[in-house]
This record gives C-alpha cells, sequence and structure tokens, in this order.
C-alpha cells in the first residue's frame, strides 16, 4: 500500500509526536533515590532530603486539613505520627544505620526503607 507524500508526512509527524510525547513523560518523572545514592552522598545531601521529605509531608499534612474526604486521604498522618519523635539528624542517623548493617537495602529507595525500617520498624524477633 502505498501512503503517497501526505501520508508519509503524517506517518512522520505521529512518531514525531509519539516520541516528544515520551520524552515529555520520562522528564517529569521523580528520580528514584536509592540507598547507594545515600550512601554516595555527604552528610549535608542526607539532610536536605529528609528536610526536603518532610517538609512535603507537613505542606501535605496542612493543605490535606483535619478531615479530608475519603478518596483524598494520604499516608501523611502516618508519616507525621511516626517520625514526629525524631530530629532530622536522628532520621539520618536512623538511615546510615539501617545501610550500614542491612547492605541489600541499598537497592531499595530510601523512602521505602525509611517506612518500614525507621517509620515502622517490624519488631525484633527473638
Amino acid at each position: 500500500m502505498a501512503l503517497g507524500r501526505t501520508g508519509l508526512t503524517a506517518l512522520f509527524l505521529a512518531l514525531a509526536l509519539a516520541a516528544a510525547t515520551q520524552a515529555r513523560a520520562q522528564a517529569n518523572q521523580f528520580p528514584v533515590i536509592t540507598g547507594e545514592h545515600w550512601v554516595n552522598a555527604t552528610p549535608e545531601e542526607r539532610l536536605a532530603f529528609i528536610a526536603g521529605l518532610t517538609t512535603m509531608v507537613e505542606l501535605e499534612k496542612e493543605v490535606q486539613g483535619d478531615n479530608p474526604p475519603p478518596d483524598q486521604r494520604t499516608l501523611v498522618p502516618a508519616w507525621v505520627q511516626s517520625l514526629s519523635r525524631f530530629k532530622l539528624k536522628e532520621i539520618v542517623a536512623a538511615l546510615d544505620e539501617v545501610f550500614a548493617k542491612q547492605p541489600d537495602m541499598k537497592a531499595k529507595p530510601v523512602v521505602e526503607v525509611l517506612w518500614y525500617e525507621v517509620a515502622f520498624p517490624k519488631p525484633a524477633k527473638q
């Protein structure tokens, strides 16, 4: 089947648009900071990461208010409750300790490790 000049132009434009859309979607994704990034970061970078994360949690808490509709509820109250017992430097130290004691965690996102190992650690088996 011959496409002709108009068909080829349309095909080219469709492919170009698809490529641009994919590139834009990839550019809009947040980077995933893993334990490997964490252990290679400076102490100041680690503290800045935690300060940024907790600032976003606080902002979301303020925007949500006290009684968000059920379809807008998030993990923010759990983050606030679990992390409020720590100072920022203590969160950094707790993550440092997890990555030092469990090197296999370096492949995981820092936020996942923070949730499961610091904010809501499983009780130690006896």
